[in-house]
């Protein structure tokens, strides 16, 4: 993710609304993106990893007046309505959320990534050098974890990870592959069936992810899952 000066709104979005801080509308149009974009839903599965490790460790506190006025004078950067927003809700916070919060906004996120033991590794390189990850996943917490050694998509373009069952049941997706990070995110026991004895594609899709839910480009490389 991104340093806080460099946040984008989605990522921004993201982080509120792993920490229920949306209002109704917003939430319900946030909810609907997420059906459509496999980047955004990356993000909030890199919220949901992070904050939950986070908090894990977190003592009860009542943030002091200086940390306070520390945050408040960064969330004051934001337009007028969203700056008495975030000081309207400021009060209301469980401890663990105003922590996270300063995170968020004045440290970046700081969350240690959790223990990963993976019993399963994929290795995807494309024939034209583009692309060469290699992938992990870990049964234990249900964890899987994305290394992009080179990740090239054309300009305008994205390259996004799925996942096909044995028996040949439809693409799942994984999320659009980050270019310059490693991630490990949580997946779900529908996804984790799945990956036992399945395979891992990637494939070209335009700027976001695929907007249908399946693969729309081309298939630029695949490889099967094997035991480490």
């Amino acid at each position: 993710m991104s340093d806080p000066q460099d946040m984008s709104e989605d990522e921004a979005l993201a982080a509120e609304y792993v920490l229920r801080l949306l209002d109704a509308e917003a939430e319900r149009a946030f909810k609907a993106r997420l059906d459509q974009e496999p980047a955004l839903r990356e993000q909030v599965i890199y919220w949901e990893v992070t904050l939950a490790d986070m908090a894990e460790d977190l003592p009860e506190v009542i943030p002091d007046a200086a940390l306070r006025a520390k945050v408040m004078s960064t969330v004051g950067t934001e337009t007028p309505q969203r700056a008495v927003s975030w000081a309207k809700r400021w009060f209301a916070l469980p401890s663990f959320a105003v922590v996270a919060l300063v995170a968020l906004f004045v440290f970046g996120p700081l969350g240690r990534t959790p223990a990963f033991d993976p019993t399963l590794h994929a290795t995807l390189i494309s024939e034209d050098g583009t692309l060469h990850i290699e992938a992990g996943y870990a049964p234990n917490g249900l964890l899987f974890k994305v290394i992009p050694e080179r990740v090239t998509p054309a300009p305008g373009r994205a390259m996004e990870l799925w996942v096909i069952g044995a028996r040949g049941e439809a693409p799942v997706s994984l999320g659009v592959i980050p270019t310059d990070q490693e991630i490990t995110f949580e997946i779900s026991a529908e996804i984790a069936a799945l990956i036992d004895g399945g395979v891992l594609a990637v494939s070209d899709e335009p700027a976001g992810g695929s907007p249908t839910g399946a693969p729309t480009g081309t298939i630029l490389a695949t490889d099967e899952f094997f035991d480490i």
